[in-house]
């Protein structure tokens, strides 16, 4: 027992003196990852390749999206131009675009780098927002030669990684598949991951599986953390800090199960970095987050 103790706290010292090092280079620090793809569960354009964005738009076309089984969705002439046209009589569906005019002569503009009477409208400060547009688009069933659906591959995440599995196992958390979201639901004690398959790699899932085991040890019956246990929305600086919590616990498992890819360890420093812009007041937040996340580990791993 001593000689894991020793090795988990071997494995702490020098991940967190990585973390640091690499949090302290700044703007060398990479962008994050995701680490899934999640374009098959969120509405998405096939004709561009883009999801709906948008507090409003998004949660529309799901909504609608019910009554066709299918998130993908286009304009009738995006349907046409990929030779794909929309069946007769169908009706579209309703989203909303910004509409901008020039800021220096308040003439309506496009996407055109000038307005027609020669103002520049590239940068934010050209443009002034104008009002709502809308806009139809039509469900890829609507359409006369519908797209197939993307099966999933099956990919047996233990293979390789008996170690994490017979971790997760022996915990015994209540842990489903499916869906593009991972989460820890702190009311239901519940963990939802996406299928393996979507992952960019079984390291990759496995990382986001330990980030949201994580987040399960900080249940009141737990380690009674007050990220978990005195949720303040998830703009507060306690649930920012409670992913830091969750990633670096998550970087410290990874490293001491043997858990790797290339890159891995740096979009674990991605994702800190993004969550350590919410608590700039503290620059003791890491080191205390560190300290938090060797608790994690400990309680992981014993």
């Amino acid at each position: 027992m001593s000689n894991t103790f020793d090795k988990m706290k071997e494995t702490q010292e020098k991940m967190a003196a990585a973390i640091i090092a690499a949090l302290d280079a700044g703007e060398k620090a990479g962008k994050w990852t995701m680490p899934w793809d999640a374009t098959g569960d969120f509405p998405s354009n096939p004709t561009t390749g883009k999801t709906y964005g948008g507090s409003f738009n998004g949660f529309w076309l799901m909504m609608a999206s019910t009554a066709y089984g299918d998130n993908r969705w286009a304009g009738a002439g995006q349907w046409k131009k990929s030779r794909n046209l929309v069946k007769k009589g169908e009706k579209g569906t309703t989203i909303f675009f910004p509409r901008f005019k020039c800021a220096a002569c308040g003439t309506p503009i496009g996407f055109a780098k000038k307005c027609r009477n020669g103002h520049p409208t590239v940068k934010a400060e050209d443009k002034a927002w104008s009002g709502w547009g809308t806009s139809y688009v039509f469900n890829n069933q609507q359409t006369n030669s519908p797209l197939e659906s993307v099966a999933v591959e099956i990919v047996d995440p233990t293979v390789g990684f008996e170690k994490a599995a017979a971790l997760v196992e022996a915990h015994g958390a209540d842990l489903s598949h499916g869906g593009g979201r991972a989460f820890y639901r702190p009311s239901e004690d519940k963990i939802v991951l996406p299928e393996p398959g979507k992952f960019n790699s079984v390291a990759d899932y496995w990382a986001v599986s330990l980030h949201e085991h994580a987040h399960w040890t900080g249940a009141k019956s737990r380690l009674d953390r007050p990220g978990i246990t005195k949720f303040a929305g998830f703009g507060s600086e306690s649930y920012a800090f409670e992913e830091l919590v969750a990633e670096i616990g998550s970087a410290f498992v990874c490293k001491h199960l043997g858990i790797e890819r290339d890159g891995l360890f740096d979009n674990h420093v991605a994702y800190l970095k993004s969550w350590r812009k919410a608590l700039t007041d503290d620059p003791s937040s890491v080191s205390k987050a560190i300290s938090q996340a060797g608790k994690v580990m400990r309680y992981l791993v014993k």
